[in-house]
């Protein structure tokens, strides 16, 4: 929800790059633009430029490099703006629009503040590195000022923003506000594709076998971890170090909790077994800040005649619902799920965004009470249910950070309008040659 930091109508950013010094006023720089009866020479778009690429640094967080290319990708849309401000500029003189000292004050701090300048002397020392003055930059922000306050005249009135303007916003940002998602209140009904008897000792034995080769040289885990899984997952991690902590490992399904709360760094478990396969893990380092530690896994071999019958047994589940069965009847009845099965497939309360992508996906469009049709899934099928949900509401200071963020946005609007009124009657020429942009015009 952080706004755009590049807002046209302040024009901070123009004012410390558009002052020209008198030894520099256009009599040995190249001009690249004619705004009625006033130029824009090459130095003052570059100053503009390497001011954007400070901004970049100071604000968004860029590295040198990218923010002196991503300022230079934006040359034309900077004299675009320069030039709009330099003809706002000629309209406030007209008008003989008026800015106190107290107000040049203001904005010199808000400067400072906005680029973490901390001293006086640090500032004069960054206008000095550009041949700048003190004195000629607070004459130009007293100009910008009076640009702003043309501007805001003018179009102030029509920054309206509506309760459904902000609740519209919310809902298209909500990924973005993470404390702000849907909780639902959610059940499923398992059923899992069982590998048969034959699959799981295969899988055993392949387990089996890598432990003997681990067991015999630890250091030697991520590479037969991966030997063995490469045919199921050729792209697999499988043994690669992961880093956790035991916070995050409470977490982990229960059936991987309890070993894994036994272990001792150095140690490897014996085969885990699953619904998607055999686990085997090996912890590393173990401290009360940090645990690192390895695993993989050996699927089950599943043929499709299996597939097939668990695909066969969810969609006859379906039609029992559609029938207008009741769904807790039908998950206590059926799911494999034994953990949940016994609650009628109550999985607890769960914020949408926490949710694995695939099962959000599937979820977060049902409405409350209706399910969802079964969602196959490597290790089984899943019918979901919604019984509840809840949304969040937004506090008085989120509100006003949102009407915010709309006005600024509807104040970039609408400050395009006005300066698109005063280029229609101005006369413009950019030297093509200089650059190429597509508000380049001769009127």
């Amino acid at each position: 929800m952080k706004p755009n930091t590049f807002i046209p109508v302040l024009l901070i950013v123009i004012a410390i790059c558009c002052i020209v010094t008198p030894s520099s006023a256009g009599i040995f720089d190249r001009i690249i633009a004619y705004v009625n009866d006033d130029v824009i020479t090459k130095r003052r778009l570059d100053l503009l430029v390497n001011q954007r690429a400070f901004e970049l640094q100071q604000i968004e967080g860029y590295s040198e490099r990218e923010a002196l290319n991503t300022a230079e990708k934006e040359r034309g849309e900077l004299l675009d703006r320069l030039i709009r401000q330099k003809l706002l500029l000629e309209a406030a003189l007209t008008l003989k629009i008026q800015i106190t000292d107290a107000e040049i004050e203001e904005q010199i701090q808000k400067f400072k503040t906005q680029y973490r300048i901390p001293s006086d002397e640090e500032f004069k020392k960054i206008l000095n590195r550009d041949g700048l003055n003190f004195e000629a930059f607070r004459e130009q922000l007293q100009r910008n000022l009076m640009t702003e306050k043309l501007v805001v005249g003018r179009i102030l009135s029509r920054l309206q923003v509506r309760e459904s303007d902000v609740q519209k916003f919310f809902e298209e940002n909500r990924d973005q506000l993470p404390t702000k998602a849907d909780s639902v209140s959610l059940r499923h009904i398992y059923i899992a594709i069982k590998p048969s008897d034959k699959a799981k000792n295969a899988a055993a034995d392949v387990v089996n076998q890598a432990l003997v080769e681990i067991k015999s040289d630890k250091s030697q885990f991520q590479s037969v971890a991966q030997r063995i899984t490469a045919k199921q997952k050729p792209s697999s991690k499988a043994g690669a170090l992961i880093e956790t902590t035991p916070a995050e490992i409470l977490s982990y399904p229960e059936i991987f909790l309890t070993v894994l709360a036994k272990l001792k760094a150095g140690e490897i478990s014996g085969p885990i077994k699953a619904d998607d396969g055999i686990h085997v893990f090996m912890v590393e380092t173990r401290s009360e800040e940090k645990i690192t530690l390895r695993h993989f896994t050996v699927q089950y071999e599943i043929s499709d005649e299996v597939k097939k019958a668990a695909s066969k047994k969810a969609d006859e589940i379906f039609k029992k619902l559609e029938a207008g069965e009741d769904y807790i009847a039908l998950a206590k009845e059926h799911s494999d799920d034994t953990e949940s099965r016994k609650k009628g497939g109550d999985l607890g309360t769960h914020i949408l965004t926490a949710l694995n992508p695939k099962i959000r996906e599937v979820v977060e469009p049902l409405e409350v009470g209706k399910y969802s049709k079964p969602i196959e899934t490597d290790i089984g099928l899943y019918i979901y249910k919604v019984d509840e949900r809840v949304t969040p509401e937004l506090t008085q200071q989120e509100k006003q950070q949102i009407i915010a963020i709309l006005r600024q946005q509807l104040f970039e609007k609408e400050w395009i309008v006005y300066t698109d009124t005063l280029m229609e009657n101005a006369f413009i020429k950019i030297k093509q040659d200089v650059i190429s942009t597509p508000e380049a015009k001769e009127n």
